[in-house]
């Protein structure tokens, strides 16, 4: 991920595309920070946990922007995003996480809101064993549905 990065910076530099060069920068300043913060090499899934912050971060700024009427940013901003967006693995479809929950939950002894938690965190690594995004609101509005 991290060789990715680089390249697209790179890449980013020779066509100068300012945005994309931004985004990108500030994820790999992102990545160094934790690194030299934490005195650990980040893997991929640590990095992907950074850039969905940057990708929260973008958000929020983009409703501000939207909320402003401030038409010009809200456009960089979407841009953000979407650059950003393109570093993260897939979501998975709805389909496949309904079904992937009903089984779990099929396994449980007692079906309550008590087993949510348990429920969550086994279907959310299952999603990312699956090479997918596990979507936190989306799974737990899910998970909900099918406990109660």
């Amino acid at each position: 991920m991290k060789a990715r990065l680089m390249n697209d910076f790179k890449e980013a530099m020779r066509n100068k595309d300012a945005i994309k060069k931004t985004v990108v920068a500030e994820i790999r300043a992102a990545i160094k920070l934790k690194e030299i913060n934490e005195s650990i090499e980040l893997d991929d899934a640590q990095i992907i946990t950074v850039i969905q912050k940057i990708q929260k971060d973008t958000t929020e700024s983009l409703e501000a922007f939207e909320t402003a009427g401030n038409e010009e940013q809200v456009a960089e901003m979407k841009a953000r995003i979407e650059i950003a967006t393109s570093y993260l693995p897939k979501e998975m479809d709805e389909v496949k996480l309904k079904a992937m929950i009903e089984e779990f939950v099929a396994t449980l002894e007692e079906k309550s809101m008590k087993s949510m938690g348990k429920t969550i965190a086994a279907v959310k690594a299952k999603v990312e064993d699956a090479g997918y995004l596990a979507n936190g609101g989306k799974l737990s509005g899910l998970v909900k549905a099918a406990l109660s």
